[in-house]
């Protein structure tokens, strides 16, 4: 069951509703009605020797801060978001100034810039103003004299951000780049359409959600990577690689220009990225498969890291900490009520994130740690949303508090900075000090007065110098960066970076040589020359980045020279970022692109080039120049394996294929070999191809009980994919064999005999649980199947609980008002009134007291959820992945938990919300969609994944509820009921 439907919405739905655990972690106090007082919530927070923690500002001086940023002068910006979770046209959100001019660690000034803002989510400072996310829109208020006035009514520099799905999950933070760029992160459900006010539809950009960036000089805005569920504040380390953390598991991504993250979730963005780019984290905050029967609050969970609910990004980068921190995470724990520490290490072209000791854990039960940012001191702030609730709730409870918390190492007071009233020169010294606090805004003052027209030519020469010449590459990367930022670092010198001895500088010149295309060929050569010979493969990442942003005639040759090196081919990036810069080659050059597929040394690339050329318009076309490229003997097993199964998957929903012109002299020779591996390849292929050799082995194959399960499996699902004629009959005849009994009842679906219910309707009672349940679902599909099957029930031939709310509402979906009526008198209301489902919260919660549940038989509970949950669900590595990981979830609230399973249907995130398909032949399906092409629909359903060709849909359509069904509860006991609920809560 899809439980907790919004889990995906996102970290303003952890952050801004907060949080309770009615379970608390080792060391935090007991939950209570009010906050401890802000100066006693800093004090009893729990940090290593050495370090202290102070409050630098709480309510009433600061409320509800969800973002917030340092100026130049060490100011802190505060936004404040009153508005939230309502997003109305009505202004409330504001900006406020927080000073500690005599630098003690707590703010003696006060002072609001702006009050009027709707549905604040994130601020930056700089070029002379401030810049503020306040979707839909991205703002500009000019401040050029500093005297925290604005100047005028705000700049709409970007609009068309999302707010249409929910009131979180959405554009928020902002910060600037090493590279001179503003970025942002951007949550997934609310999808954006960005342009400049007045751009047409047509003309504005999609994006799907992940990180975006703006260019303040040149006003140009641009994806830069696709995905994660709800990225919350980006930062970068002294080589200038970025980091996101997400909101939920997986929490931590390295952030690789022109990347594709989890999840997909059908968008239009990643429909040819085909396998996204994983976590680095090597490690969950919450409970792993080692601990199943551990949760929320427990010794396992708290030593794990607290929880699965992250926000806010920060890579320390000053010495005022004990140098282990330099270039490690920080990011806040919203369930663990503390501040993770996540240690990264370089590993082939990117990083891996191992768990650290926590850097930080509150005793008040109320923290709830958004915004992380390091000042010029080396002590790091920390803002707390103050609040409690549960988690994924829409509901802010608390607008009146706020804190923000200063952590230090050691004693002693800040002294007072202000780097916008240093020399052109004193700022270039900057670029050297320890602390990157004064690197960023000093590099970020001298890119403000380059683009002034400020003559920089003097100032900037000793970065020049140190570009060179600098023994340390972290400073020349500084020079490197704030060069490029001010406009003054020649393409000469660039390319004759190229050839530099250290592979940092070498990737940064590649990245900045293409952030302005197009390039000239005497570059390209020179990148051809970098993708063929460079050993390092932070380089070779660094091409295949930048490929994406260059013409696909000079494209080629480099994607071909990155796709030779065998050597990537278990790398977590290379593989991957190379066939995004591949992919879109298809459109150029058919035939090339088809000799890239056979000849790659990598093998996913040669898996997702084969699909794409298999899933084309015109792919007949490309695959007989598969065909052919299989055919050449310098091509191995290996490879040809690759470029079956990628042509196999590209097929996927089309029941015949012509047949390739090649196909037949290729098939010979290949089934010569007699590779086991190959051949069954080779077998499925020419099935789709109308081969009737083909359908003849296979159907002796899905009948062989020598055979391995799996491959007897295959073969079924080949034959019932093409919908091979007759095979009904023998899938009848496999429904008493055990080891494909589940394939036979999936196949049967798709043929149209009456007889087919009935003959599984007398076996049902022999079938065991999941096969029933598979069984149930494929009767559910086609209104006679389903008059039999309640015909059954009300005869009692089949009991009423074997019948899932699942299949109860896809019975209710066939549209037959007779059915539904006989259902609804056998099981019950499949769509009761929101009056009726909150009195069955109410009779639920009033006697699931603790006291009840304490006494929950839990191994019958794991046996209902497995019943009833794990076809979508995982929990604790066990289950499926339609909906969310339940290991982390507010799985000890009792509210929560009714909330959602009873009613999953009141808030639903449109990524989880049903799809009705009615196929041409009568067949009913419902479930999540996949993805969607013109030729093909790919459908997930609660018990399988089911790809259709688009000519054999009748009609599509979306509903707004759930893909988990009300009524969940309906054929369980109160026992049963008991049971489940101290299974989820243990």
């Amino acid at each position: 069951m899809l439980l907790f439907r919004s889990i995906t919405l996102g970290l303003l739905g952890f952050v801004l509703v907060s949080l309770r655990l009615n379970a608390q972690s080792p060391g935090s106090s007991a939950d209570s009605d009010q906050p401890l007082p802000p100066a006693t919530a800093a004090a009893t927070m729990r940090v290593p020797d050495g370090f202290s923690v102070t409050l630098f500002a709480g309510e009433p001086e600061v409320r509800q801060p969800i973002g917030f940023c340092l100026d130049d002068r060490a100011r802190l910006w505060v936004a404040e978001a009153y508005n939230y979770p309502v997003k109305t046209n009505e202004a409330g959100d504001r900006i406020v100034i927080l000073e500690d001019s005599d630098g003690d660690g707590r703010h003696d000034k006060r002072s609001v810039f702006f009050d009027g803002l709707n549905y604040v989510t994130g601020i930056e400072v700089g070029f002379g103003g401030v810049w503020v996310m306040s979707p839909p829109n991205l703002y500009f208020f000019a401040d050029a004299d500093g005297d925290d006035v604005p100047d005028g009514p705000p700049t709409v520099i970007l609009d068309g951000f999302g707010t249409h799905a929910n009131a979180h999950n959405l554009a928020n933070g902002l910060a600037w780049g090493p590279d001179g760029w503003l970025y942002g992160t951007h949550g997934r459900t609310n999808w954006s359409m960005i342009g400049k006010p007045g751009t047409p539809d047509a003309q504005r950009t999609r994006f799907d959600g992940g990180v975006y960036r703006y260019h303040p000089v040149r006003k140009i805005w641009e994806p830069y990577a696709d995905g994660t569920t709800n990225p919350w504040g980006i930062d970068w380390n002294d080589y200038g690689h970025a980091f996101v953390c997400n909101c939920v598991n997986p929490h931590l991504f390295q952030v690789i220009q022109g990347a594709h993250y989890e999840p997909w979730r059908g968008r239009a963005s990643s429909r040819y990225a085909y396998e996204r780019i994983d976590t680095i984290a090597d490690h969950l905050h919450f409970v792993g498969l080692a601990n199943p029967r551990n949760g929320l609050g427990s010794e396992a969970e708290d030593s794990a890291g607290g929880g699965h609910s992250h926000c806010g990004t920060l890579i320390y980068l000053a010495d005022d900490f004990p140098p282990r921190y330099r270039n490690q995470l920080l990011t806040n724990n919203i369930h663990g009520k503390r501040i993770n520490n996540d240690l990264l290490r370089r590993d082939g072209s990117g990083y891996v994130a191992s768990h650290g000791p926590d850097f930080m854990r509150a005793a008040d039960p109320w923290f709830v740690g958004v915004t992380l940012a390091q000042g010029p001191a080396g002590e790091i702030y920390v803002s707390d949303w103050s609040d409690t609730g549960e988690c994924h709730h829409t509901r802010n409870t608390q607008r009146q508090t706020g804190r923000i918390f200063r952590v230090r190492y050691g004693e002693g007071p800040r002294e007072p900075v202000a780097i916008a009233e240093l020399s052109d020169s004193q700022l270039v010294q900057l670029q050297w000090h320890r602390n990157d606090w004064f690197v960023r805004h000093g590099r970020r003052v001298l890119q403000e007065r380059a683009a002034a027209g400020v003559d920089l030519a003097a100032a900037l020469q000793p970065l020049r110098t140190g570009l060179i010449n600098d023994p340390d590459v972290t400073r020349r990367l500084r020079a490197m960066w704030a060069l490029h930022a001010c406009d003054a670092l020649p393409r000469q010198t660039l390319i004759a970076l190229l050839d530099d001895e250290d592979e940092n500088i070498r990737a940064w010149a590649v990245t900045l040589l293409c952030e302005q295309p197009p390039i000239s060929a005497p570059l390209a050569a020179d990148l051809l020359r970098l993708a063929s010979d460079d050993p390092s493969p932070l380089v070779r990442l660094s091409l295949a980045s930048a490929l994406q942003r260059l013409d696909l005639p000079v494209r080629w040759p480099i994607a071909e020279a990155l796709a030779a090196h065998g050597e990537d081919a278990g790398d977590a990036n290379l593989p991957l970022m190379i066939w995004y810069a591949a992919e879109p080659l298809i459109d150029d050059d058919l035939q090339r692109f088809a000799r890239l597929a056979v000849s790659a040394a990598l093998p996913k690339v040669r898996q997702h080039a084969a699909r794409r050329i298999a899933s084309a318009s015109n792919s007949q076309t490309g695959m007989n120049l598969l065909v052919e490229g299989l055919a050449d003997e310098a091509v191995s097993a290996a490879q040809r394996t690759d470029v079956l199964q990628g042509m196999l998957v590209g097929l996927e929903g089309r029941r015949r294929v012509d047949m390739p012109a090649s196909w037949p002299a290729v098939y010979r020779r290949l089934v010569s070999l007699e590779d086991a591996a190959l051949l069954e390849s080779l077998n499925r292929l020419a099935l789709r191809f109308g081969d009737p050799a083909a359908i003849e082995v296979l159907q002796r194959q899905a009948a062989n009980p020598s055979l391995p399960a799996v491959v007897r499996q295959r073969a079924i699902t080949a034959l019932t994919n093409i919908r091979t004629q007759e095979f009904d009959s023998q899938l009848l005849e496999l429904l008493d064999d055990p080891t494909v009994r589940a394939a036979a009842l999936r196949g049967l679906a798709v043929y149209t005999d009456e007889q087919i219910g009935q003959e599984i309707l007398e076996r049902f009672e022999g079938l065991d649980n999941d096969e029933k349940t598979t069984a149930l679902q494929t009767l559910a599909t086609r209104v006679a199947w389903a008059r039999q099957l309640v015909t059954s029930i009300e005869q009692g031939r089949i009991a009423t609980k074997n019948l899932n709310a699942f299949t109860a509402r896809q019975l209710h979906q066939l549209n037959d008002a007779q059915l539904s009526a006989r259902l609804e008198r056998v099981w019950g209301n499949v769509q009761p009134t929101s009056q009726q489902l909150t009195k069955q919260v109410a009779r639920y919660k009033s006697w699931l007291v603790p006291s009840v549940i304490a006494q929950a038989d839990r191994q019958h509970g794991q046996q209902l959820f497995q019943q009833h949950c794990a076809n979508c669900h995982r929990f604790f590595g066990k289950g499926g992945a339609i909906g969310p990981d339940l290991s982390g979830a507010q799985r000890t609230n009792l509210d929560y938990l009714l909330e959602n399973i009873v009613a999953p249907s009141l808030t639903v995130s449109k990524d989880f919300q049903m799809h009705v398909v009615v196929t041409t032949d009568g067949r009913v399906l419902t479930g999540l969609l996949e993805s969607e092409s013109d030729d093909v629909l790919t459908l997930l359903t609660a018990s399988e994944r089911i790809t259709l060709p688009q000519d054999e849909i009748e009609s599509h359509e979306l509903s707004k509820n759930s893909m988990m069904p009300t009524g969940l509860l309906e054929p369980l006991s109160d026992q049963d009921i008991r049971d489940l609920m101290g299974y989820l809560q243990q």
